[in-house]
């Protein structure tokens, strides 16, 4: 018995993907930690049940788990909605996505699914893929250095497709995408950007201020085919500084 829940507890702590089979699987994150779900290729996710809160004292054990009627009564709609029908889903078992059911519990995010051909999805669950995320510090950089722009405020992340920590946006499946960038520059500064897949150029934004006494408001728009796994990100070419709060990254799935 101690080895299975040993085992239970390793596999919990896990943050690599799980690929599934045509059986139903079992998938858990820990407060905090981030994973995703993955079918095989032919078959797409279908969320049979999701629980973000407290119910088994087994699970993620650290912290304060003496309840088992913690439950977050939207997790289960919430990962539905983000899952439901494509082949991979990113996950992240937070209160900011699922409220906090029981606050001062240690808390996770047990989800429960199968992968099947033709998803038997109810009209509510369609999956919204869509970011808007933001700079929350100014930047102040080498103009010769490029470097991958991190936008580590976020608004919106239906999906969990885009990473605040790397700026990295990661297509959860095959499909048509719309990106947009803004950046706010101070006078006389530069920020001049491009968008990457997978590291190769598909547009630039020119956003040179050098030669004006105010600040300058600069942006791009780029319709881009992506495929499951496919990775996007905004690049400085020649840049020196970007302002707060005011400068962008966003993008979704059409």
């Amino acid at each position: 018995m101690e080895y299975f829940t040993r085992v239970r507890i390793l596999l919990v702590l896990s943050l690599v993907a799980e690929t599934c089979a045509s059986a139903d699987q079992s998938y858990a994150l820990c407060g905090g930690q981030k994973g995703f779900i993955r079918c095989l290729k032919g078959t797409k996710i279908q969320i049979l049940t999701a629980s973000y809160g407290r119910t088994d004292p087994m699970l993620c054990p650290d912290g304060k788990t003496d309840t088992r009627t913690c439950h977050s009564k939207t997790s289960e709609l919430k990962v539905k909605w983000n899952c439901n029908g494509y082949r991979t889903c990113h996950l992240q078992a937070t209160d900011q996505n699922f409220g906090d059911p029981c606050p001062s519990y240690s808390k996770y995010l047990e989800v429960k699914y199968r992968c099947v051909k033709t998803p038997n999805l109810h009209p509510t669950e369609k999956t919204i893929i869509a970011f808007n995320a933001y700079t929350t510090k100014r930047l102040h950089l080498n103009p010769n250095s490029p470097i991958n722009v991190v936008y580590d405020g976020v608004h919106l992340n239906r999906g969990m497709a885009y990473n605040r920590h790397s700026g990295i946006f990661t297509a959860p499946s095959d499909g048509l995408y719309i990106f947009t960038w803004t950046s706010l520059v101070l006078s006389k500064k530069i920020f001049d950007t491009n968008i990457l897949v997978n590291g190769i150029h598909k547009g630039y934004s020119n956003c040179n201020n050098r030669n004006n006494p105010g600040f300058g408001n600069c942006a791009n728009t780029v319709p881009l085919i992506l495929k499951t796994g496919d990775k996007v990100n905004i690049r400085t070419t020649t840049a020196d500084n970007l302002f707060a709060n005011w400068s962008s990254f966003k993008g979704w799935k059409v």
